[in-house]
């Protein structure tokens, strides 16, 4: 009995909406449902049940922007189980709460970057705005949505509101000017430019709604916006050498990074070669395509972030590095 009331006081915050939320749906599910009952069952799963829940975490560690997520489920839950003649509160939750909640969340990420990044400046940590960003989602969002969210909001940030250029500091390591990285992403930039403009041309010739052409037009237009931000942050976000932490620092823009024990790396050559096999890679958005001129072998299969947070693992990657002879002597200077 005593070991029921510590799991109960520990978990309760989850078990007691969670018996809110079974009630609500038995009671739609029931003869007893009827059709008066509808906007108030509506306010139980957008108000009541959120309200619980944040009085139960208010003193615990708990990051309360958590009660979003359950704003979020009861609105989800009463636009499945609330009959759709009777969804006037839902509704209204859908147009108007929830794109003023989005912007809210959105705000609130950041400013936690900003004061985040701050910080970074002021210990002149090598740590930057896509840092920042991660970090603010991961404290408040499950990972995999932390990681979309963050690389979402670092598209608008690098496309947007980053135009300072970055000054390279001792171990800092550009990766922009050799290779084909410039021109690659100069072609795709044009290549997507004249095949939206050919695609809407084709479809006005086949008569296609409007709609239609403004999905296009808006999903050409984001991934244009997506190829303009990582062009522009690869410039701005340099590989680094962690002497402290004996860690080099592997970035690709926003969208890659590998941390590398200095000991797990068995050597670093300077080749342009052409390399296969299952347990290597290229560190770049589109693999071999922009070739490379340093490759790194290690003891031991590295996993490394790319987009979106997927992971990667290899035990060879090949790599530009503007400065790749002075970026090999690290090895030689341990």
């Amino acid at each position: 009995m005593y070991k029921l009331n510590v799991f109960f006081g520990r978990h309760n915050f989850i078990i007691i909406p969670a018996f809110m939320i079974l009630v609500l749906i038995y009671l739609l599910k029931s003869s007893h449902y009827s059709p008066f009952l509808a906007n108030s069952i509506a306010l139980d799963f957008l108000i009541i049940i959120p309200s619980t829940y944040f009085l139960l975490i208010r003193k615990t560690n708990i990051n309360k922007i958590t009660i979003v997520s359950v704003f979020v489920l009861g609105l989800v839950l009463s636009s499945l189980f609330i009959p759709k003649e009777h969804q006037e509160v839902v509704s209204f939750a859908k147009n108007y709460m929830l794109p003023i909640l989005e912007i809210g969340v959105v705000s609130y990420l950041f400013y936690k970057a900003r004061r985040v990044y701050l910080e970074f400046k002021k210990e002149r940590s090598n740590q930057d705005f896509s840092d920042a960003i991660k970090m603010a989602c991961k404290e408040i969002l499950p990972a995999r949505v932390a990681h979309f969210l963050a690389t979402e909001i670092a598209v608008i940030y690098y496309a947007f509101f980053s135009w300072k250029s970055v000054k390279l500091k001792s171990n800092d390591y550009s990766y922009h000017k050799e290779g084909t990285y410039n021109g690659t992403f100069l072609g795709i930039i044009l290549v997507l430019i004249v095949e939206t403009f050919v695609l809407h041309m084709i479809l006005t010739k086949m008569n296609v709604g409007i709609a239609v052409h403004f999905i296009i037009g808006i999903l050409g237009g984001y991934t244009l916006l997506q190829i303009v931000a990582l062009f522009k942050s690869i410039s701005k976000r340099p590989i680094y050498y962690d002497k402290e932490n004996r860690k080099i620092i592997l970035r690709f823009g926003f969208i890659g990074q590998a941390d590398i024990n200095i000991e797990n790396i068995e050597k670093i050559e300077l080749s342009s070669k052409d390399f296969e096999g299952e347990n290597s890679n290229h560190f770049s958005f589109l693999g071999s395509f922009c070739t490379h001129n340093t490759i790194m072998y290690f003891k031991e299969p590295i996993e490394y972030e790319f987009f979106y947070g997927i992971k990667r693992k290899t035990k060879v990657l090949g790599l530009i590095i503007d400065k790749k002879t002075e970026f090999s002597s690290i090895l030689e200077d341990e």
